[in-house]
């Protein structure tokens, strides 16, 4: 790209040299992670693509599901787990790299939102893989969940609880093969903060990094990629701290829920802008958290957050057609349910209660006397 060429002299900071393994970008939606991943996408080695949610399939293989059997299907055929792990391993790496090489780049990645549930999965079939963790304010995660999907406020937090636990959880066992931005740090002080990422991937820093939204573009990307994001735009830091004003009493309230955990990133519970400078073990991570920093901190946590209760989240990216199977079966077996006779008879009563007509009495009469009920 015209005027942009590998910063070759910080190899030395920044890291031991290239690697080959993959790259894992995890975090909630609306946290950056597209972003990021366009980020990241803009460096000369690393082909980073659309989302493609393949840890389902990859779920979907180790486990059959609705089958009594289904957790160890392969082993009733002598494969043992790590040889099924290799088999997954070589099958979707051949993928991704072949996407990859095809743009010219040396090494993949992936970034899907509901993968920080898969951490640990990952990081075992893919034994030389990296993670990239990012996160965001609650409040913003929240305000735009709502915004754009549609949820309540509740529910985006709980949302973003769910995620973010799960990313705590994966990461304090990863150790250097794991690296946390918050999105905050990031569109305010790009370059620092590429610097120590890509110091954990063991790649070059690349000025590129800082260009997305023109790298994008010579790339042939898409204009609007995952999460309505636009790929031409540059990093706007004025979207970190936009949804802070438009807080309701009762979403101030909500937010006080998640603050022991938002405290876990350094954040305030109303204000993004305020907040404190990640708890970094070493001096080199003024901007980023390892897995151990992680796992240092959820210890410390301990008491403060029940990092086992994961909550329970809707589907927030559903299959419209899936979504729509689903109530059509939902309706079916409600209607199977209010035909039984036990049921009519107690709606006929309540509407007897109610209104007492001569309708009222005949819906009783029917109840009671229908041969087919």
């Amino acid at each position: 790209m015209d005027g942009m060429t590998t910063d070759a002299s910080s190899t030395g900071a920044d890291g031991p040299g290239p690697d080959e393994g993959p790259i894992f970008v995890v975090g909630s939606m609306r946290s950056g992670s597209t972003l990021l991943r366009l980020i990241l996408d803009s460096h000369p080695r690393i082909a980073i693509g659309a989302e493609t949610g393949f840890m389902g399939a990859v779920m979907g293989t180790k486990r059959i599901a609705s089958w009594k059997h289904g957790a160890e299907w392969f082993q009733r055929i002598d494969w043992s787990e790590p040889e099924l792990d290799e088999r997954l391993r070589d099958f979707y790496a051949g993928m991704f790299a072949r996407y990859a090489a095809g743009r010219g780049k040396a090494r993949w990645g992936e970034k899907t939102p509901f993968h920080p549930a898969y951490i640990a999965t990952m990081a075992e079939i893919f034994p030389t893989s990296v993670f990239v963790g990012i996160v965001r304010h609650p409040g913003a995660v929240a305000a735009s969940l709502h915004k754009s999907f549609h949820y309540t406020f509740d529910e985006a937090l709980s949302y973003w609880t769910a995620i973010n636990l799960d990313m705590i959880n994966g990461a304090g066992e990863l150790g250097d093969r794991f690296v946390l931005c918050r999105y905050e740090d990031l569109v305010t002080d790009e370059e620092p903060v590429l610097r120590e990422v890509m110091r954990t991937l063991g790649e070059e820093f690349s000025p590129h990094l800082l260009q997305h939204h023109v790298v994008q573009r010579e790339q042939g990307s898409p204009r609007v990629v995952d999460g309505s994001t636009s790929t031409r735009d540059p990093i706007d830091p004025r979207r970190a701290h936009r949804w802070m004003d438009a807080l309701t009493p009762a979403e101030r309230a909500a937010l006080e829920r998640t603050a022991p955990l938002a405290a876990l990133f350094g954040y305030p519970p109303f204000d993004a802008a305020e907040r404190l400078r990640l708890d970094a073990a070493s001096d080199d991570h003024r901007w980023t958290l390892t897995g151990d920093d992680v796992a240092r901190l959820r210890e410390r946590a301990q008491g403060r957050v029940d990092f086992e209760s994961r909550p329970p989240v809707p589907p927030l990216d559903a299959d419209p057609e899936d979504l729509a199977r689903r109530l059509s079966h939902v309706e079916a077996a409600l209607a199977r349910t209010r035909s039984r006779r036990a049921v009519r008879l107690a709606d006929a009563a309540r509407g007897l209660q109610r209104g007492r007509s001569w309708s009222d009495l005949k819906a009783v009469w029917r109840a009671l006397h229908d041969p087919q009920s």
